[in-house]
């Protein structure tokens, strides 16, 4: 689920900063999985005027011009694009600036005269595929304001993994909610004005549910006269930032209720209803309906539909049909918004393979009794956005109520649970603050009654979990209780430590046990500027210290060994590291990967290949792997006891879980290791964990068969491969994986370019691939190369 922050302020009054906020969310069960700061390369990027306009002295296509940025000094800058002139407003780039790409704005001199930055197009700002002209701003655009702030691109999105049971989170008003209750705040809902036409819904629209088993509540509203058109800028911004691409004013208004409430909804063309009618219904056997992804689909196992007098015109909570879809034409809706059983959302869904947003909320449930507030709200921003007439009397057919629980609380046992000593009066604060309603049974005891879109709360162990979340873990105190203890089960980090030490020893590495102690001149061989805990006594001076990291014991283990003319050493070792703290240590868990050498000479492998750093990243994410570790990030690495160019951090959100390759000749050195290059991998366990998950997909075998292509492109050496792979992979569904296999830099290219070999391997799950669908992805390929990464085809 993305959240946008921006968006998220207008329900909720939020002072904190992105990682307490980050921090506040993991802490209430709403795990931060990545965090995405708009804007973020946009730094010393501003809005400026042209001011004066000439030619360049040294060249034609070239103009010299003065640029007013808003300060006392104006920019002299140089410009080859053939689309300004005196008086427009552009976008500057300042001198500091580092654009997508790691792009850098200096001072320079072109053709003899000297250029203060750089007037940008969309391409070199990351925000368009325009690279023909510079960005041409409207007059009223203000001089000297961040291109940021005035493009709306100043917003952060946070991705979190919302829990199955936690349906009401899948939206900014859920989300909100919980961040209210966390810091004690008001959540301020959506205000709105409807302003209803004295005209009777029922005279423009019938609806007759017949299947009550899987349709528990609908409701219905006429909204005439609409004008289809592009959305407001606020609602497209909206759009955007949950990934989407905005469509038109009503189908964005469905989308962004949808986002807002957790409420998925539909407009129909009511014209383009039979009799405008609208009945819920079974499908009939093999009747068939086009949806709006243009897939023409039989129905043969009952799902449940929307339909009017003659045909489907949507399959229920799930996807709508194109018969009766907005189109410019349109002038009269029917809005949707109904409650549908997750049972049969989520076994239509899976039957017929679709996947959208609204089968994904509908098959966790709604909330059924908030149905009549977000359909006026959706109504009167229709009437707001594309001036339309909303109808009064809404037709409201509510079949069943939802069980409402009254769970009884005793606090006595509530305090032994969580093992802290709570207020009748906190307790109660807590709950009130979640929205939940309580009376007071005895002098001990709460009822309380959770609202309806907490369908989660049926017993008291559930409101042992709020309290606990809310209060917070950490001000729980660890206190052993005074009881009998028998054998129980070992500790998470024990526990996990023993099964990577598993996982390591099968993917072909070979376990380690050093010393806790190590030298004090290891923090000067490591670049380590951090105190570490030294020892009183120590027995002799390379036993000086408590170490603060594993990677200088395992340097020490593959110099040892490659004085022993030992060439294949591949080594792991997974043990805690200590740092100063106010009592006693500070103590994380880490994994150590260390390579040097080649593999022995084989029969198959008469001319076995040194490791390198391909080597030590696939172990790298061959552990990943096993641990369900899959959202990460690879980013260069700017650690000193690492090569530059040839390292790598996994981050994900805004943890750095651990950093990978080769190690920096001058730490080599100061080891004495100088027969083999050395690779290896520093991984933060601690911090890793939350970021673990145990539960393992299968994956059904595809019959159909993969194709591969080849590739050789040419790129600038600047250029990162592995920001360029990510994209790839996000061309086309097609795309299965993308394999480097070859880097080449030499005579037969430019010294400033490098070749790039990669194997693209394609696979449909669904059918055999044709040479057009082939040629069409690879086609979408090379122009995502071309446009962003400036790279072609090798020739």
């Amino acid at each position: 689920m993305l959240i946008s922050l921006d968006w998220l302020k207008q329900y909720v009054d939020i002072k904190e900063d992105i990682n307490q906020l980050e921090n506040a969310l993991t802490m209430i069960g709403q795990e931060v999985e990545a965090i995405d700061v708009q804007g973020k390369d946009l730094n010393n990027v501003v809005i400026g005027q042209i001011i004066e306009y000439g030619k360049h002295p040294n060249s034609d296509k070239l103009t010299l011009l003065k640029v007013d940025i808003g300060e006392e000094e104006k920019l002299q800058i140089i410009c080859g694009a053939p689309n300004h002139k005196l008086g427009d407003k552009v976008v500057v780039a300042k001198i500091g600036a580092v654009l997508p790409g790691d792009f850098k704005i200096k001072k320079s001199k072109i053709r003899d005269v000297e250029s203060c930055g750089m007037l940008c197009s969309q391409v070199e700002l990351g925000i368009g595929e325009d690279k023909d002209g510079i960005i041409i701003l409207p007059e009223d655009a203000p001089i000297g304001e961040e291109y940021r702030k005035y493009a709306g691109m100043d917003d952060v999105i946070f991705e979190l993994e919302i829990t199955p049971n936690r349906p009401d989170c899948l939206s900014h008003i859920g989300i909100a909610r919980e961040v209210a209750a966390y810091y004690g705040r008001k959540v301020k809902y959506p205000s709105y004005a409807l302003n209803e036409v004295i005209e009777s819904t029922n005279n423009y629209a019938k609806v007759r549910v017949e299947d009550k088993e899987r349709c528990k509540r609908y409701m219905g509203r006429v909204v005439k006269n609409v004008t289809i058109s592009e959305s407001p800028e606020w609602l497209k911004k909206r759009i955007r930032a949950m990934g989407l691409k905005p469509i038109n004013n009503i189908v964005d208004v469905t989308n962004f209720v949808m986002f807002e409430y957790n409420q998925p909804m539909h407009a129909f063309d009511l014209d383009k209803l039979e009799n405008q009618t609208v009945v819920i219904r079974a499908a009939e056997t093999g009747e068939r309906i086009t949806t709006l992804d243009g897939v023409e689909r039989e129905l043969n196992n009952g799902e449940l539909v929307i339909a009017d007098e003659v045909k489907p015109i949507a399959i229920a909570g799930i996807i709508g049909g194109q018969a009766t879809q907005i189109e410019q034409e349109t002038k009269n809706i029917f809005l949707e918004v109904a409650y549908f059983t997750p049972e049969n959302i989520r076994k239509s869904a899976k039957r017929l393979g679709i996947v959208t947003d609204s089968g994904y909320r509908n098959e966790r449930g709604l909330d059924i009794e908030n149905i009549s507030e977000v359909i006026d709200r959706a109504a009167a921003l229709m009437a707001e956005v594309a001036s339309g007439e909303v109808l009064d009397e809404v037709i409201d057919k509510y079949i069943e109520k939802p069980q409402k629980f009254e769970i009884p609380l005793n606090i006595n046992k509530l305090n032994n649970f969580i093992g802290k000593k709570l207020e009748f009066d906190q307790v109660g604060r807590i709950f009130t603050n979640l929205g939940l309603g309580i009376k007071t049974l005895s002098q001990d005891t709460l009822v309380v009654t959770p609202p309806a879109y907490r369908q989660d709360l049926t017993r008291p162990e559930d409101l042992y979990e709020e309290v606990i979340r809310m209060y917070g873990f950490e001000n729980i105190e660890a206190i052993m209780p005074v009881e009998d203890i028998g054998s129980g089960l070992k500790d998470v980090k024990i526990s996990v430590a023993d099964n990577l030490k598993e996982i390591l020893k099968e993917i072909g590495l070979h376990e380690v046990i050093n010393y806790t102690f190590i030298p004090k001149e290891a923090l000067d061989i490591l670049h380590i500027r951090e105190k570490a805990i030294e020892i009183s006594n120590p027995l002799s001076e390379d036993m000086s210290i408590v170490r603060p990291t594993l990677i200088y014991s395992l340097l020490a283990n593959i110099r040892d060994n490659l004085n022993r003319n030992q060439f294949n050493l591949r080594f792991y070792e997974v043990s805690k590291v200590f740092a100063p703290a106010e009592e006693l240590a500070k103590e994380d868990l880490r994994i150590c990967i260390a390579i040097a050498g080649k593999p022995e000479r084989t029969l198959w492998n008469p001319k076995p290949e040194s490791y390198n750093f391909y080597t030590i990243k696939g172990y790298v994410e061959k552990l990943l792997e096993y641990t369900g570790i899959s959202r990460y990030k690879l980013e260069r690495s700017t650690k000193d006891i690492f090569h530059p160019g040839r390292s790598a951090d996994i981050r994900i959100g805004n943890d750095i879980i651990g950093t990978f390759g080769e190690i920096h000749p001058d730490v080599q050195e100061a080891m004495d290791i100088k027969r083999e290059r050395v690779y290896v991998a520093d991984i933060d366990l601690t911090r890793a964990l939350k970021y673990m998950k145990n539960a393992v997909k299968y994956e059904r075998v595809v019959k159909y068969p993969e194709v591969t292509r080849d590739l050789a492109i040419v790129l600038d050496k600047t250029v990162l491969v592995g920001n360029m792979i990510d994209d790839l992979k996000k061309v086309s569904p097609l795309i299965e994986k993308i394999d480097i296999f070859d880097v080449y830099e030499g005579e037969k290219i430019d010294g400033d370019k490098k070749s790039v070999a990669m194997s693209i391997i394609l696979r449909d799950k669904k059918k055999t691939l044709t040479e057009k669908e082939i040629n069409n992805v690879i086609e979408k390929v090379l122009n995502t190369i071309s446009k962003n990464y400036n790279g072609e085809i090798r020739q």
